[in-house]
């Protein structure tokens, strides 16, 4: 009987200890740093929340969208282009335009142009990227290139015309 009295007490002893070593990992483990590390959050938004998707999407979209910076000046925006093999180039491109001298009209109508230039802002997107797409990491950001893309994007306007073409941004990668 005293052989099962000290084998109880063993395994209960071993129990307890147990039991505070679990206990104090625990409490470890909640005190700790860890706890207070979110992997892919920011900002304290996690990319799973679908407003957070939405803040990422528009950011997006709005550096995509054709906007009138000034009486004579628009943004069209920024491009990524895959140039010679696996080189990108990262542009932002800008146009000074003039309105077209037509001598039945007295003056020129800027909120016309601006609207058309507006209004066409994807065409102008889609031309730019077609007269980019030839281009290598060579001859990229070339007086050349200035004028092939300041020729494409005028045959797709009518009120006005674009003077010069300007790279806010260029980065080849």
């Amino acid at each position: 009987m005293q052989i099962d009295k000290e084998k109880i007490i063993k395994n209960a002893i071993i129990i307890v200890l147990s039991l505070i070593v679990i206990l104090l990992l625990v409490l470890g483990v909640l005190n700790s740093e860890f706890t207070k590390l979110k992997k892919y959050d920011v900002d304290g938004k996690s990319p799973r929340d679908s407003a957070y998707n939405r803040t990422i999407l528009s950011s997006l979209s709005n550096s995509m969208k054709v906007s009138i910076s000034s009486d004579n000046r628009a943004n069209l925006g920024d491009f990524v282009f895959n140039i010679s093999g696996d080189k990108k180039l990262i542009a932002n491109i800008s146009i000074k335009y003039k309105p077209i001298k037509d001598e039945s009209s007295w003056f020129s109508n800027n909120d016309e142009i601006k609207q058309e230039i507006l209004k066409k802002g994807v065409i102008l997107r889609d031309a730019t990227i077609d007269t980019m797409l030839g281009y290598s990491t060579a001859n990229a950001n070339n007086e050349k290139m200035r004028e092939k893309l300041k020729e494409t994007l005028n045959k797709n306007l009518s009120s006005c015309e674009v003077e010069e073409v300007y790279f806010n941004e260029f980065i080849i990668q």
